[in-house]
Parts: C-alpha cells; structure tokens; sequence
C-alpha cells in the first residue's frame, strides 16, 4: 500500500520521511553487506522473517515515543496504538522492518537512525525471539552495525521505546 501524493506532502511538511519497504529479511539484508553488530540470531527462525512490503512513514526526529521507555510490550503497543499521526495509523513493526528501515534511511540520508542522535538506544517489535522474549532493534553506528537484541515482553528498559511506524490506510 502507498501514501497518496497530498498524504506524502503533509508528511513531508511535519518531518516524516517515506520509505518503501521490499519484504526482505535480516539474512537478505546481511547478505547485501549491510552490517549487523549482534550474531546471536544467526541460523534462527528471526533470521528469514520478512520485513512488511509497502510504503512507511517515520520522523527521524521524533522516532520515539515520549515515556515510552520503561513500559511492557502491551503498553508500548497501547501507546503506538494511541498515537495519531498526520495521516494513515501508527503500528508497531517486525524485527525485519525496522532493520530494514535503518538501512534505508542511511542509504539516504547517511545519517544512523537508531544512532547517536537516538542516544543509541532501541525500537521495541513485536518479534518473537524465545518464549516470553522480543526482539528490539537499535545501537546503529558506523564501527559495529545494527544491533538486534531480545528483552522479555514484560519488561522495561530505558533504552527500550515504542518507535511508531505510520503506514496507509483505506484502499
């Protein structure tokens, strides 16, 4: 699904930035050279999970949550669920697609999301990595890549935030 050209306007004029997600896993963005700092998924079913496919929408300069640190899973998921962005709906993504993302947004902007601006901390997902523990993405620097890490669902952290993606809605 896509942002209409009006949607990606007023996007653009609050800070958000588009971004079209192709469905690859973290294995196809290894596999490209992107460079991930954590190995401990190697070989997982973490691994092949895909990424979404379609447009998505971020503000870098206010990809977290405000409060969002130290909270569950369910209650970051309650506050993406509350946000209201300027269009479409906010949700919270995969492993993949915030990996994804990352890379992306370097590619475009040689800037790190997840890196020093974001204090390098870590966009909690919906992932499964082993039983009541998710996968968080962050850590995102020049020397050691991307990180990919697990935390237990029910458990905060001050560097774990709710990172709401905004997708489109409607037809």
């Amino acid at each position: 699904m896509k942002f209409t050209l009006q949607q990606k306007r007023l996007l653009k004029k609050q800070g958000y930035l588009v971004y079209e997600l192709q469905g690859k896993s973290i294995k196809d963005l290894r596999d490209e050279g992107n460079n991930f700092w954590s190995t401990w998924h190697n070989g997982t079913e973490l691994e092949n999970e895909k990424s979404m496919m379609g447009e998505v929408a971020i503000n870098p300069e206010k990809l977290f949550l405000p409060d969002s640190n130290y909270k569950t899973l369910a209650k970051q998921e309650n506050m993406i669920g509350n946000f209201k962005p300027p269009v479409g709906k906010a949700i919270m993504g995969n492993a993949s697609s915030y990996c994804e993302l990352a890379f992306l947004h370097y590619e475009k902007t040689k800037e790190y999301l997840f890196g020093a601006k974001d204090n390098y901390d870590y966009a909690r997902t919906k992932t499964p990595t082993s039983s009541s523990y998710v996968a968080n993405v962050g850590d995102f620097d020049a020397g050691n890549g991307l990180s990919v890490y697990n935390w237990g669902a029910s458990n905060g952290d001050v560097d774990v935030h709710a990172a709401p993606l905004v997708v489109p809605t409607g037809k």
